[in-house]
């Protein structure tokens, strides 16, 4: 057991490589993805660890690298968006996956499309390379969407794939997630040869603690539900206050006190 780490709770160290999901981690999660703001002590404490981590700072999002730098900005670090669909490096590099899918995307826009023009409280969230379809405001067409994604998936035959969140089914490329964005990203400077550590609130983000798990890493669970996390904490303000050195993260399976 290190000093950062004890019955009292997870401490940060910042020898670590850090991989963050945006949000419901960093930012609150809002009825629209472009109404989400980070607070200025989120960026604060983002803009210090990325220098007392020297750089070793990724964000992990749904969102696109674009819609992520625009909401860190001024700041910008390397980012695996669209769940890893698409990755930029520490060096500036941008990895995509092959636009094979591109055309089966294009058909499943006006499918999904129709389907949140004729339902008040579906919003399709057209990232380029993947769509979510959100139906926070209509929970009941939960059955409906799921069952369209998926079929749309296998019509695929294996290109693209389904991937469940909150309130939210996303068609994207098969083949990325989380998990393989960290991965790739710790065979690179400055995240090689680092304990990494990944904070995340939803589905999506399992693939990615369990990543740094099987590397002797430590994962911390944003809010509520099962996991695989060894750590939790209760919301993005205690994410931020964290990343800040103001508190600590406590075990996943107990309750905060």
């Amino acid at each position: 057991m290190s000093r950062h780490e004890g019955s009292t709770g997870l401490r940060i160290d910042e020898r670590w490589a850090f991989f963050i999901d945006l949000d419901g981690t960093l930012v609150e999660l809002v009825g629209h993805p472009e109404h989400a703001e980070l607070t200025a002590a989120g960026r604060r404490a983002l803009t210090a660890l990325e220098a007392g981590a020297d750089s070793a700072v990724a964000v992990i999002s749904g969102r696109s690298i674009a819609s992520v730098d625009r909401l860190l900005e001024p700041l910008q670090l390397p980012v695996a968006g669209l769940h890893g669909t698409e990755r930029r490096g520490a060096d500036g590099q941008v990895h995509r996956a092959p636009p094979a899918a591109e055309e089966l995307i294009a058909r499943a826009r006006l499918e999904l499309g129709q389907l949140a023009a004729a339902h008040r409280g579906i919003l399709l969230e057209d990232k380029g390379s993947a769509l979510a379809v959100h139906y926070r405001g209509a929970q009941e067409m939960e059955p409906e969407i799921r069952a369209l994604t998926e079929r749309l998936a296998a019509e695929s035959a294996g290109a693209l794939e389904v991937q469940p969140g909150k309130r939210v089914y996303e068609l994207r490329p098969a083949g990325f997630d989380k998990g393989r964005a960290v991965a790739a990203f710790l065979e690179e400077a400055p995240f090689a040869g680092r304990r990494p550590v990944c904070l995340g609130d939803d589905l999506t983000d399992e693939d990615a603690f369990r990543a740094v798990l099987e590397r002797g890493g430590h994962a911390i669970k944003v809010g509520a539900g099962l996991t695989t996390a060894q750590w939790r904490l209760p919301d993005p303000a205690a994410v931020i206050a964290w990343l800040a050195g103001e508190r600590v993260a406590y075990p996943a399976d107990k309750e905060e006190t």
